[in-house]
């Protein structure tokens, strides 16, 4: 017989068998509740937090690939391409590009309506906030404010230009940001699957 099933033995003659089955009951239950608590935990977070994040982030990522399209379009329509220097061919040129400029904008404007969402989220869950992404959740908040305070009304920038390029440029939202949100959400997704299997 192996020392360690000796003691064992040992041990369940002098406590019984009772009190060792309490003892392994106990600690199963203790299992449990412990995954118990990580599920509903996990659940608060996909569902306050991350998942919400996730919504309007992937939104902001397709805005910003439109946003793009119509800049990509507008440089080979009217950059590009060589027009007649009639007058009224320009004054058309003029209109059509200054209307593709403004579409492009709106979807901007879309961004920034998000990131308003994303703000308030931020602020009404951050308890659920894991610490590995504070400093790229406060980089988003250091843009969202900057954003606000460093432009006028018709939103161009106030900042004199020498100061804003000691200080850096200003992102509507960081493609790292939207990275981050997209990896955790669905790293909890699948723990929190696993978990409920």
């Amino acid at each position: 017989m192996s020392n360690g099933m000796t003691i064992l033995t040992i041990v369940v003659s002098f406590l019984g068998g009772g009190t060792v089955s309490a003892i392994i009951n106990w600690i199963r239950a203790n299992r449990v509740d412990k995954r118990e608590r990580r599920t509903r935990f996990l659940d608060d977070q996909l569902r306050k937090l991350y998942g919400p994040l996730y919504y309007f982030t992937s939104q902001n990522q397709k805005l910003f690939e439109l946003n793009k399209r119509f800049h990509e379009a507008y440089n080979k329509e009217y950059i590009q391409k060589r027009y007649s220097r009639e007058e009224s061919t320009q004054k058309i040129l003029e209109t059509e590009a200054k209307e593709t400029i403004d579409i492009a904008n709106e979807y901007i404007e879309e961004v920034e309506k998000n990131n308003e969402k994303t703000k308030q989220i931020l602020d009404d869950n951050y308890s659920y906030i894991d610490p590995d992404d504070i400093d790229i959740f406060l980089s988003f908040f250091e843009n969202y404010i900057r954003l606000k305070k460093e432009r006028d009304e018709a939103k161009y920038l106030r900042t004199p230009f020498m100061i804003y390029q000691h200080i850096g440029d200003i992102s509507f939202m960081k493609p790292e940001f939207i990275e981050r949100v997209k990896l955790k959400f669905s790293q909890k997704k699948g723990e929190l699957d696993k978990l409920i299997k």
